[in-house]
Order: C-alpha cells, then structure tokens, then sequence
C-alpha cells in the first residue's frame, strides 16, 4: 500500500529530469487524443491494406494480457527455484510486484475515464466520465475500458523489468522493448484502443516497472513451498 501511495503522488516528487521527459509524453497524449480518430482511420486503411496485420494482430496482443504477464513472471520463479538462481527469483518477484500496482492503476484510471473502445460506434471517440462507471458492468465485453490500454501497461511492465534485470545483455532490452511496443500497437489494429491509450499505457508500464525494481533492488526475499496429500501452500518472506 506504501508502494501504491507513492506511485499515486509521484508527479509530486518529479525531478527536472523527470519533467523533462514527461512534458514530451504530455505533448503527445494530448496530441494523439485529438487526432484519436484520424490516426485510427489511418491504421485500418493500413490494416485493410496489409492482410498479414490481420493475421498476426491476434496473436502480438497476448503478450499483454494478464494470463501472459503472470505466465512470463511464473517461469522466471520456477526456473530460479530450479537452478537457484538469485537474479531469475527476483525478477519474477519485480513481475508480480508490477503486475498487481499496474492493475490497480488500470482499473482506477478506467473507471474514472469510462472512454468507449473505437469498435463501439464505428471509430467514434467518446469520454463518458465517472457517471459511466458502472455501466461498464452491464455487458461481458465492457464497451467503456479504452483509457488506459490495460494490455500495453502489462507488456511495458514486464518488458521494463525484464530489461532492467538483464540490462547487460543489450539485445534484452532492445528486444523487451520492440515487443512491448507491437503489442500496444495491436491493440489499435484490434479495435480495443485508441492511440492515445497506448501512448499512456506504454508510459505507465514503464515507469511502474522502473519504480518496482529501482525501489526494491536490495529487497531480500525467499519463497517456501510446502505440499500435503491434499494440498499445497507456499510462504513469501522478504526483507528490506
């Protein structure tokens, strides 16, 4: 809770290096979400163009998904238990710390913005607002969760900290990063989001990613599984 009340209070903190890299980013998203429906014209008539977009969209845009993220997190964890390896551990520890702060961000920024996706009404932008809130649960698929791409913060969550961790090989973060970067991307191609949420959710999933591991390098942790005849449990002790 600390964590995420820091995160919250950040611009508070911002240095002018900070400021100097977050005005661009200001500039663009205000930019993009004027220019939110001619851009997304622009990339269906790529799209219409292009059949191969249509065939690898689907399948870019897992790398942001939840089910993804915590798999990539998983597997980092499973292979530090198994080769006792200090660095693979902890940088699942980093994915899951970015996965859960991300995700309340996620659901904080989307309730409060309630804009609709660009599949609602033929490519056309809308900003419902708080008043919107909970009309996001009268359907399956909520037409209301545009603002910010949930998808690109999770890919540029785990990409950042993946490339944080691994920082000395340069083709990770090179590759991290391009990932990361498609994935956003399809979200526009997949009719879920507008540009200016991937600019933001690209933005946010940096920046938590590089909160989460720069906060808690020196964090020592150490995790304990223990499984019964029925059952399993496991136990996180950790340290600062």
């Amino acid at each position: 809770m600390q964590d995420q009340a820091r995160i919250w209070t950040s611009p508070l903190r911002m240095k002018k290096k900070d400021v100097l890299i977050t005005l661009p980013i200001i500039a663009a998203t205000t930019a993009a979400i004027i220019y939110d429906e001619e851009i997304y014209s622009e990339f269906k008539t790529f799209q219409r163009k292009h059949h191969f977009v249509d065939d690898i969209s689907p399948i870019i845009t897992y790398m942001g998904d939840d089910k993804t993220s915590l798999s990539v997190s998983t597997l980092f964890l499973a292979s530090g238990l198994v080769f006792k390896n200090e660095k693979a551990k902890r940088t699942a520890y980093f994915g899951y710390q970015t996965f859960i702060h991300s995700g309340i961000v996620i659901q904080v920024m989307k309730h409060l913005a309630s804009r609709q996706r660009p599949s609602v009404n033929n490519g056309t932008d809308k900003w419902n607002g708080p008043s919107a809130m909970f009309k996001r649960y009268t359907q399956s698929f909520s037409p209301y969760d545009a603002f910010p791409s949930g998808h690109t913060i999770m890919a540029w969550g785990m990409a950042t900290v993946i490339a944080r961790q691994y920082s000395e090989h340069k083709w990770v973060p090179v590759t991290c990063y391009t990932l990361a970067t498609v994935a956003g991307l399809s979200r526009v191609t997949e009719d879920t989001h507008w540009f200016s949420d991937v600019i933001v959710g690209g933005s946010l999933g940096y920046a938590i990613g590089r909160f989460v591991t720069k906060k808690h390098q020196n964090t020592n942790w150490q995790l304990f599984p223990s499984f019964g005849k029925n059952n399993g449990t496991a136990s996180l002790i950790y340290s600062f």
